[in-house]
């Protein structure tokens, strides 16, 4: 039936593109680009003349990346003009005819007016931020970093942008899920790979983006995906040649790191190659395993990392791209980790306190690859294939001490084990989309989508473990295997229609979609009772333990078909429709029949609002409003107990149902082009229904614990944020200002009692600089307070409270020397004994440039020289507060030496004042635990 249904979209596919070139149809594509430097140039006007009379036929302005494709009804001779601010207006003659219908005319080169510019030339400082619609856009020469600094060193230094220790990114509270080079996909979806390898120097502009799905963007109607993307765009000079770095650097305790990174820019096109190993910290890729595998070590401590890949993305012009990536990355990390968490109750109070030793070594190879074809101005077409292969080997020992609330703090239980886990993962996936409009009927279009989904993943763990119970006074041990083998298929279709209503200048449109998903997916774990020590016996002697055991398969099929009217203005456009949604799922244990889940079905209705509005060139209003469902793991619906941890036991619930979220958020932006001044404001809401939430059930006793889920109302969630960004009238100083207000509303069950369990935040980051070509300071505070309440009675309200600053220096000296040192002071209080605890960090640098071009930087750079650096997270849920604090790479050093090369010639791009400050890798970037260190 799936086959059948393929070869129906394929042969549907083939006939449109065969038909399509019966209905006449006439274009002219090609990209702008600046004669110079051939950079391409957004919004350039483009007008089609008639050429015997130079009549206007038609016109467009170019794309952000040059591109433009001008459609005619007739064949004839026509006269294409080309102007810009600033630019020469350029004609070319154009003819068309049956015979051929659709010319490219490639590259064409506007050259710059040098009368104009003369009569006009402005001296000023450009803008640290500028806020649009939909994107906030930073100047990154602005924000001065150290030679041979990378994007992650830059992202530090912005307003409403965090990154954490392991590399993700935030801004305004929303993760970053990709990055952009000049508009261009890099490495997919791991943005670590740009932000800890692209070197800061080559970035002109920063752009954080928050915009619509691939696929809403190709056929025009919302699927109910969104991204935030930062997009990077290099500096002019930087776009047709050679460059790249080598470095290398060892330094205290046997640190170091070694790197290379060649790129090949031409036009429009893209090829990098990347390598790098070290053992200060800084993975560069993620490590796909940390999510698909039983991890121990999670993505904390300290890590050993190798890498390579390759990413590229060629073609001609728009209308025919090829791009993809393929990368391999091998880690080894070792953590300590350090547990207090106080369990709640209705009428009493417990506490655990843990020690865990884990090791991680994981090993990954993936491909992604894009391919993007404008058959003609009226059909596109787009293939996506994914492939991903994971290797996993973890080993841990644990420790636990679990107490009673009581005064004297009563032993209940004390637990130690050894863990063992060995893993293979591999996944393959590939997604066609195929998008028509019509000529015949400006404004109508329709969109195909197909895709495909195939996982598998092997494990095989082995735990022994001891547990006392000091109440009972026994003691008992676990000594079993696990076999664990899980694997899905699944496959999809979407079918869209837009239709204009009236004249399509009026920019009415209804739009309608249908989408069909249907996934299975299979699990097997077998547990196996181990009766002989397998360091001195082998073969083992085991026995399977068909209670622990299950071989499930889960069958999920969804259906949603949506209907939307959609208004575009010039100051104002919305998108409002709704979607109705039915889904059914069942599933069956072939060991045990009474595990069986039998068939669900479940029906939710998901409206949605998109709403934009122009108040100004420079100001606007964004509300978006979105409804949609989530299904129950397969791991929470698993009526099956998972016993590998006894004073922790996990069992599914098959009842569940999805839950359904709904998400309110606004947006205003506002900048003053006059003094610069840019405003950000956002506002956040939502709650779920169904939420799936853990029901935990403790025994008094031996101080052991059952866990399932259920499905409760009441969570919910509100936040708000500000960000305010200004020169001061010399523009050498800057100040900047990110606020944010936060409450969550989460719901637990502890032995059948209901927890609503609330957390407030507020904080505000203030930061001041002073920015010139001699020396850069600038000085940051923070702070921010967070209350835990819960609506047990017997609970205290507990609040915590996280303090600090950071300054940060930099000199720019005689002599191609630059200094640099940063002072970080961070404060807590109210955490559990012995997490309250104050730290000054601080990191220091100097580099000294030399050879032709100050190709060669060798710098001295020592980390956090007082060895106070710690990493320590608080965590609140309904059922518990737990404080854990992790290892982190102390106080190191290291000498590094870095040489960049580039094909520039004397088209060297602008470095920014005080000369060229280097565009290799640099060493790990001072702050944050763990050191988010580049090789």
């Amino acid at each position: 039936m799936y086959k059948r249904g393929i070869f129906i979209l394929f042969a549907c596919i083939s006939c449109l593109l065969t038909a399509q070139s019966a209905w006449g149809q006439f274009t002219i594509s090609g990209t702008v680009k600046d004669k110079t430097d051939d950079s391409p140039l957004p919004q350039v006007s483009i007008r089609l003349l008639a050429a015997r009379d130079s009549s206007f036929v038609t016109g467009v302005s170019s794309k952000d990346n040059g591109t433009f494709t001008l459609t005619v009804n007739k064949a004839g001779n026509y006269l294409a003009a080309f102007s810009f601010l600033g630019y020469k207006t350029t004609y070319e003659p154009v003819r068309l005819t049956a015979g051929q219908p659709r010319r490219n005319l490639g590259s064409v080169l506007l050259e710059s007016n040098d009368i104009l510019l003369q009569e006009a030339v402005v001296v000023g400082k450009a803008p640290e931020v500028v806020v649009k619609e939909d994107t906030v856009e930073f100047n990154a020469d602005s924000y001065k970093t150290q030679p041979n600094s990378v994007v992650e060193d830059l992202l530090k230094k912005l307003p409403g942008v965090e990154v954490d220790s392991e590399g993700k990114i935030t801004h305004a509270g929303k993760e970053i899920t990709k990055i952009l080079v000049d508009g261009k996909e890099f490495f997919s979806d791991d943005p670590k790979i740009a932000t800890k390898n692209l070197p800061v120097d080559i970035i002109e502009k920063l752009q954080v983006v928050d915009r619509k799905s691939d696929l809403a963007r190709l056929t025009g109607v919302d699927d109910g995906e969104e991204e935030t993307v930062i997009n990077l765009t290099i500096k002019k000079g930087m776009k047709h040649g050679w460059f790249g770095n080598v470095s290398g650097g060892y330094g205290l305790d046997g640190r170091y790191e070694a790197g290379a990174m060649i790129n090949r820019f031409f036009g429009d096109n893209q090829i990098t190659i990347l390598a790098g190993s070290n053992n200060t910290n800084n993975m560069g890729f993620t490590d796909l395993g940390g999510s698909r595998f039983r991890r121990f070590g999670g993505m904390n401590g300290i890590n050993t990392s190798h890498n390579v890949g390759v990413n590229f993305n060629v073609g001609k012009g728009e209308e025919f791209r090829v791009g993809g990536d393929v990368s391999y990355n091998n880690s080894n990390r070792n953590v300590l980790q350090r547990t207090e968490r106080q369990n709640l109750f209705a009428d009493s109070t417990s506490y655990y306190s843990g020690h865990n030793k884990m090791n991680d070594h994981g090993q990954n190879i993936r491909g992604n690859f894009r391919i993007h074809w404008e058959i003609d101005s009226l059909n596109t077409l787009e293939f996506r294939p994914k492939f991903a292969v994971a290797l996993s080997r973890s080993d841990s020992y644990d420790s636990a001490l679990t107490t009673a609330g009581d005064l004297a703090r009563s032993k209940v239980n004390f637990s130690e084990s050894d863990n063992f886990n060995k893993g293979t993962g591999y996944d393959l996936s590939g997604e066609l989309i195929y998008n028509h409009k019509f000529l015949s009927r400006p404004g109508r279009s329709f969109s195909i989508q197909a895709e495909y989904k195939f996982s598998d993943t092997k494990e095989d763990g082995w735990t022994k473990a001891l547990y006392q119970y000091y109440q009972l006074a026994t003691d008992s041990t676990l000594d079993q295997i696990d076999d664990n083998h899980t694997w899905s298929n699944g496959y999809g279709a979407r079918l869209t229609w837009t239709e204009p209503l009236g004249d399509v200048k009026k920019g009415r449109f209804l739009t309608f979609s249908y989408r069909f998903q249907a996934n299975f997916n299979n699990a097997d774990k077998y547990t196996y009772d181990v009766f002989t020590d397998p360091l001195t016996s082998l073969p083992l002697d085991t026995l399977r333990n068909d209670d622990l055991s299950n071989s499930f398969r889960n069958d999920y099929y969804m259906h949603r078909a949506q209907v939307g009217f959609k208004q575009v203005k010039p100051t104002y456009t919305y998108d409002v429709g709704v979607a109705v949604e039915p889904s059914s799922s069942q599933s069956i244990d072939r060991i045990n029949s009474n595990r069986n889940i039998p068939k669900r079905t479940v029906f939710n209705v998901a409206p949605y609002l998109r709403y934009r509005y122009k108040m100004g060139k420079q100001t606007s209003l964004r509300i978006d409003y979105r409804g949609s469902s989530s299904q129950p793991t397969m791991v929470q619906l698993q009526p099956v107990a998972d016993v590998s941890d006894p004073l922790r036991v996990v069992i599914g619930n098959p009842t569940l149902k999805p839950s359904f979220k709904n998400t309110l958020r606004v947006r205003f932006n506002d900048y003053d082009q006059a003094t610069q001044r840019a405003i950000m404001a956002m506002l956040f809401g939502g709650f779920t229904t169904n939420s799936i939430i853990s029901e935990t059930t403790y025994d008094a006793t031996t101080g052991g614990q059952t866990t399932t889920y259920r499905n409760v109302n009441g969570v919910w969630n509100t936040s708000g944020m500000l960000m305010f960004n200004t020169p001061f009238r010399n523009k050498h100083w800057q100040l900047n200002s990110f606020s944010r207000l936060s409450y969550n509303n989460n719901v637990g069950y502890n032995n059948g009692m209901r927890n609503d369990a609330g957390s407030f935040n507020a904080a505000e980051n203030l930061g001041i600089a002073f920015r010139s070509d001699y020396f850069d300071v600038e000085l940051r505070g923070n702070y921010r307070y967070a209350l835990a309440t819960n609506s047990m009675q017997n609970q205290k309200d507990q609040s915590t409270h996280n303090y600090g600053g950071t300054l940060n220096l930099s000199g720019y000296l005689p002599w191609s020397i630059t200094l640099g040192t940063d002072l970080t002071y961070n404060g807590m209080s109210g955490y559990s004994a012995g997490y309250n605890t104050e730290s000054w960090i601080w990191n220091a640098q100097a580099s000294y440039q030399f050879l032709k071009g100050k190709n060669a930087t060798i710098a001295l750079k020592i980390y956090d020289i007082l060895g106070q650096r710690n990493s320590i997270r608080r965590t609140v849920t309904g059922n518990y507060i737990q404080d854990v604090e992790y290892n982190t790479l102390n106080t190191y050093g290291l000498l590094t030496f870095t040489y960049r090369f580039n094909t520039f010639g004397d088209k060297r791009p602008d470095m920014g004042p005080g000369g060229p400050r280097g565009y290799g890798h640099p060493g790990p970037p001072p702050g944050g635990p763990g050191g988010h260190r580049p090789f």
